[in-house]
């Protein structure tokens, strides 16, 4: 069975390597982009604008997911400190506001209507006679670069940090952390979810770029699918390193 997977924080056009990577590992894909982006559409992949700073349209952005494809099994949140370097690099004003709604407050709003969304299907089908389905899954995923003050304490990470993260962005990397933690210590344990925190940085090889990174974080999603139980909520809570084969071996602190 296909499945449908959601994509959120590296929005198109800039997301596209991201998406693709989905595409191979064979999922319908609804794919948030950027206001006033209009890319185009493939038979199973759809654009649906993303409005960060409104719970509104992250609500209309779910739902629309699902009319157009009948439901949503996986949702995959994503935050590459790199590529946010490159956009939020002036200490003003102006760009803290701007960084707050674009790198915290829509991630949040997004992620609690997935969650919602996913508890009322979940009760939707309780009691029903059926087939038992995989579990949805809602993943956090960072790909990590070093921060500026990363590189003014060890010189030689400059060499491999193209863009390092300024205040804004390092703050918000560790915002999207400890949100991302602490609702798989509250969603982790129930039937309803599973809830995967994933971690890679730039440098290593399943993290370098965008379509593999997205190939492997489908591939361990499929893998969770083959267990016999639900994964618990101390698992979790627990990060997964970027290339890791399955849950079986991969979880660690």
């Amino acid at each position: 069975m296909t499945k449908t997977i959601l994509i959120a924080g590296k929005n198109l056009p800039d997301g596209a390597d991201f998406i693709e990577g989905a595409q191979v590992k064979m999922r319908n894909v609804a794919a948030a982009a950027s206001k006033g982006a209009k890319p185009a559409s493939t038979p199973n992949t759809s654009a649906f604008e993303w409005t960060r700073t409104s719970p509104v349209n992250a609500r209309s952005l779910v739902l629309d997911a699902e009319t157009e494809f009948g439901q949503i099994d996986e949702a995959v949140l994503y935050f590459d400190e790199s590529y946010y370097a490159g956009k939020f690099n002036l200490l003003t004003p102006q760009e803290c506001s701007e960084s707050i709604d674009e790198m915290i407050l829509g991630y949040q709003y997004l992620a609690l209507e997935i969650l919602g969304r996913f508890e009322k299907k979940y009760s939707m089908r309780s009691g029903l006679e059926e087939e038992k389905a995989p579990v949805p899954k809602l993943a956090f995923l960072i790909k990590a670069c070093s921060s500026e003050c990363d590189v003014n304490k060890n010189g030689s990470l400059r060499a491999s940090t193209p863009m390092a993260a300024g205040p804004f962005v390092a703050a918000a990397a560790a915002a999207f952390s400890a949100f991302a933690e602490n609702i798989a210590a509250i969603y982790g344990g129930r039937e309803y979810v599973t809830v995967l925190l994933a971690q890679g940085d730039q440098n290593i090889e399943a993290a370098k770029r965008d379509r593999t990174l997205s190939e492997w974080i489908c591939s361990y999603m499929d893998e969770v699918d083959k267990l016999k139980n639900k994964l618990t909520l101390k698992q979790s809570m627990n990060w997964i390193k970027a290339g890791a084969k399955g849950p079986g071996f991969s979880l660690f602190r």
